[in-house]
Protein backbone atom coordinates (compact mmCIF):
# COMPACT_ATOMS: atom_id res chain seq x y z
CA UNK A 1 0.00 0.00 0.00
CA UNK A 2 2.77 2.21 0.93
CA UNK A 3 4.15 2.16 -2.62
CA UNK A 4 0.67 2.87 -4.89
CA UNK A 5 0.44 5.80 -1.57
CA UNK A 6 3.44 7.41 -2.94
CA UNK A 7 3.11 6.74 -6.83
CA UNK A 8 0.55 8.93 -7.03
CA UNK A 9 2.83 12.23 -5.52
CA UNK A 10 5.83 11.22 -7.74
CA UNK A 11 4.12 10.76 -11.05
CA UNK A 12 2.74 14.36 -10.43
CA UNK A 13 5.90 15.98 -9.21
CA UNK A 14 8.00 14.31 -12.22
CA UNK A 15 5.93 15.48 -14.49
CA UNK A 16 6.19 12.02 -16.07
CA UNK A 17 2.43 10.73 -15.41
CA UNK A 18 -0.29 11.63 -17.86
CA UNK A 19 -3.69 12.31 -16.03
CA UNK A 20 -5.30 9.18 -16.56
CA UNK A 21 -2.04 7.86 -15.58
CA UNK A 22 -2.58 9.95 -12.32
CA UNK A 23 -6.35 8.78 -11.85
CA UNK A 24 -5.27 5.64 -12.10
CA UNK A 25 -2.39 5.14 -9.73
CA UNK A 26 -5.49 7.50 -7.67
CA UNK A 27 -7.87 4.22 -7.88
CA UNK A 28 -5.52 1.73 -7.43
CA UNK A 29 -4.48 3.47 -4.04
CA UNK A 30 -7.86 4.19 -2.78
CA UNK A 31 -8.97 0.40 -3.47
CA UNK A 32 -5.73 -1.26 -1.93
CA UNK A 33 -6.26 1.07 1.35
CA UNK A 34 -10.25 -0.32 0.76
CA UNK A 35 -9.26 -3.72 1.01
CA UNK A 36 -7.48 -3.16 3.62
CA UNK A 37 -9.79 -1.73 6.06
CA UNK A 38 -12.37 -4.31 4.79
CA UNK A 39 -10.03 -7.28 5.92
CA UNK A 40 -8.96 -5.74 9.13
CA UNK A 41 -12.67 -4.74 10.04
CA UNK A 42 -13.64 -8.92 8.77
CA UNK A 43 -10.58 -10.20 11.35
CA UNK A 44 -11.96 -7.55 13.80
CA UNK A 45 -15.29 -8.72 13.96
CA UNK A 46 -14.76 -12.52 14.07
CA UNK A 47 -12.24 -11.67 16.70
CA UNK A 48 -15.35 -9.96 18.54
CA UNK A 49 -17.43 -12.62 18.07
CA UNK A 50 -14.94 -15.33 19.39
CA UNK A 51 -14.54 -13.53 22.47
CA UNK A 52 -18.59 -12.93 22.41
CA UNK A 53 -18.88 -16.75 22.30
CA UNK A 54 -16.04 -16.69 25.44
CA UNK A 55 -17.92 -14.23 27.14
CA UNK A 56 -21.25 -16.53 26.99
CA UNK A 57 -19.67 -19.55 27.56
CA UNK A 58 -18.18 -17.79 30.65
CA UNK A 59 -21.52 -16.38 32.02
CA UNK A 60 -22.72 -20.56 31.97
CA UNK A 61 -19.79 -21.87 33.95
CA UNK A 62 -20.34 -19.01 36.18
CA UNK A 63 -24.46 -19.49 36.74
CA UNK A 64 -23.01 -23.79 37.37
CA UNK A 65 -19.70 -22.66 39.59
CA UNK A 66 -19.84 -22.94 43.20
CA UNK A 67 -21.69 -20.37 45.04
CA UNK A 68 -18.23 -18.73 46.27
CA UNK A 69 -16.88 -18.14 43.05
CA UNK A 70 -20.07 -17.03 41.54
CA UNK A 71 -19.56 -12.98 41.92
CA UNK A 72 -16.07 -12.99 40.47
CA UNK A 73 -16.91 -15.13 37.35
CA UNK A 74 -19.97 -13.00 36.85
CA UNK A 75 -17.68 -9.78 37.41
CA UNK A 76 -15.25 -11.18 34.88
CA UNK A 77 -17.83 -11.40 32.61
CA UNK A 78 -19.32 -8.25 32.70
CA UNK A 79 -15.72 -6.54 32.47
CA UNK A 80 -15.19 -8.65 29.42
CA UNK A 81 -18.44 -7.74 27.83
CA UNK A 82 -17.64 -4.24 28.53
CA UNK A 83 -14.78 -4.42 26.82
CA UNK A 84 -16.04 -5.66 23.80
CA UNK A 85 -18.23 -3.08 23.85
CA UNK A 86 -16.06 -0.67 23.73
CA UNK A 87 -14.12 -2.23 20.62
CA UNK A 88 -17.78 -2.88 19.11
CA UNK A 89 -18.20 0.76 19.42
CA UNK A 90 -14.37 2.11 18.08
CA UNK A 91 -15.00 -0.52 14.93
CA UNK A 92 -18.10 1.55 14.00
CA UNK A 93 -16.71 4.54 14.47
CA UNK A 94 -13.62 4.15 11.56
CA UNK A 95 -16.47 3.76 8.83
CA UNK A 96 -15.56 7.38 7.33
CA UNK A 97 -12.00 8.10 8.97
CA UNK A 98 -9.22 8.72 6.54
CA UNK A 99 -6.60 6.02 6.09
CA UNK A 100 -4.25 7.72 7.94
CA UNK A 101 -6.63 7.85 11.36
CA UNK A 102 -8.04 3.80 10.58
CA UNK A 103 -4.13 2.83 10.07
CA UNK A 104 -3.56 4.45 13.42
CA UNK A 105 -6.80 3.01 14.93
CA UNK A 106 -5.46 -0.15 13.23
CA UNK A 107 -2.61 -0.49 15.52
CA UNK A 108 -4.51 0.77 18.59
CA UNK A 109 -7.14 -1.78 18.42
CA UNK A 110 -5.60 -4.97 17.09
CA UNK A 111 -3.52 -5.75 20.36
CA UNK A 112 -6.97 -4.91 22.46
CA UNK A 113 -8.87 -7.77 20.70
CA UNK A 114 -6.25 -9.93 20.95
CA UNK A 115 -5.71 -9.32 24.46
CA UNK A 116 -9.96 -9.49 25.21
CA UNK A 117 -10.06 -12.74 23.55
CA UNK A 118 -6.96 -14.08 24.94
CA UNK A 119 -8.65 -13.15 28.53
CA UNK A 120 -11.70 -14.37 27.50
CA UNK A 121 -10.18 -17.95 26.70
CA UNK A 122 -7.92 -17.96 29.87
CA UNK A 123 -10.76 -17.63 32.08
CA UNK A 124 -12.84 -20.34 30.42
CA UNK A 125 -9.29 -22.46 31.02
CA UNK A 126 -9.35 -21.63 34.27
CA UNK A 127 -12.97 -23.04 35.05
CA UNK A 128 -11.51 -26.36 33.35
CA UNK A 129 -9.37 -26.93 35.50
Amino acid sequence: MKLAHLALPLCLLAGACSGEDARAAAKETVDTAKSVIADFQSAAKEKLADAKTAIEELRQKAQQAAQEHKPELEALARDLEQQRQELVTKLGQLKDESAEKLAAARRDLEPKLAELKQKAHEALERLKQ
